[in-house]
Formats: structure tokens, sequence, C-alpha cells
């Protein structure tokens, strides 16, 4: 079956399919196991995908390659017990995302809008590992270069958020933390990309902290 900008969600858990039914939407296409998932995708699809699903592969299965390589396809990998290790199998599959199964409404809309644009989403926990291990394969003074250098065309507005956002906070606590509304967070924040010639969070997070 081919499904045009559809959402999917692939899980047999019928409490973790309310709680993205209430989050996200009731109109979504169900599946239950990971063989159907890869029979109803179509162009501009996306998938949750609910990896305590009993048949999902191992990451370095072809079943990966072959869902993952259909066009237009993203896919986001649900944990009900993520881990940075799963986190880093899972980008480096190719997934969009990955979240906690069960993260909040707004968190998930965030990750639906992120991915959506064609962005990459992860938690802060999994950032902060990729930033720490991309810093150790970086020289200092190649480092420093790049932290005197990423805001300097960054109005301070620009700047705050993008720091924020940088260190894994969401819309809603960057919408908090500066007292604007998070429409204003996304138009900052679309301005720091286009700025600073970036696609999404972790291409900030690895600029803003110093990783070329």
């Amino acid at each position: 079956m081919n499904l045009a900008k559809s959402t999917i969600f692939a899980t047999s858990d019928q409490g973790l399919l309310r709680h993205w039914q209430n989050g996200l939407t009731k109109q979504a296409h169900l599946v239950e196991t990971f063989s159907a998932a890869k029979g109803v995708v179509g162009p501009e699809s996306l998938l949750w995908l609910d990896l305590s699903l009993p048949e999902v592969p191992a990451w370095v299965a072809p079943d990966w390659k072959q869902l993952l390589g259909q066009p237009h396809l993203k896919v986001v990998a649900c944990s009900s017990s993520p881990t940075d290790a799963e986190g880093i199998a899972a980008l480096d599959a190719g997934c969009s995302a990955y979240c906690h199964a069960y993260s909040d409404p707004a968190t998930l809309v965030q990750i639906k809008q992120v991915v959506e644009a064609g962005q990459i989403w992860i938690g802060s926990s999994l950032m902060q590992k990729l930033i720490r291990g991309a810093k150790l394969a970086n020289r200092p003074d190649q480092v420093k270069l790049v932290v005197e250098d990423w805001s300097v065309d960054l109005t301070p507005r620009e700047k705050e958020v993008a720091f924020l956002a940088a260190n894994g906070a969401s819309n809603q606590l960057i919408s908090s933390n500066c007292a604007i509304s998070e429409r204003t967070v996304k138009a900052h924040l679309s301005a720091v990309f286009q700025k600073l010639n970036l696609t999404d969070r972790l291409q900030l997070a690895l600029r803003v902290h110093g990783i070329s």
C-alpha cells in the first residue's frame, strides 16, 4: 500500500498508540509489525517506529537499509528505554530522530516539525555525548577559531536562542527562558540556520561548541 504525505504509527502497544494519537494525530495509519511498516510507506511518509516491536532487527541488518533507503521516507525511532548508544546506532542507520517513546506532547510535535523540515532531532543527552566525542577529535586551535567566529553575524537575541538550542533546549523551554513566544523562537532559529548556513540543531550544536 502506498500512502502520500502520511503519518504511520508502528506499534503493538495500545497505551503507546493512544499517547501518539493524543499528542500527534488520530489520522495515522497503524501497523503492528516492522515488516508491515515496510509495506505502507509512500512519498513523504513519516514513520513513528516503536523499537520494542518483537521483530525489529539489529541496526546492522539489511532490513534497515531496505526501509530507510526508500526516498522521502523519514523515520522517528522511539524507545521506552532510550540509551545514547542506541541513539547513535539509529542515526547512523539513517533515522531522522531518536526519542523516548513517551515524550510529552509538546516534544512530539517539535520532533515532527523538525523532521518534516528535513532536519535531525536528538535529545539533549545524546547531543552532549556527540559534542564531547567530536571535541576529542578536533585540535584545540581549530576549536578556538570556530568558537570565536560562530556568532559574529547574529543579533544578541539570535545568539541567545542559538546557544540554548545548541545545548538541547526545546522551543518551549527557550520560549520560557527568553520570555518570547514559540513562534518567535522558530523565527530566530530559522534566521540562525540561514546566517550560519546550517540545516539542523545537531549542526548548530557542533558549530556553537567549536567543532568544525
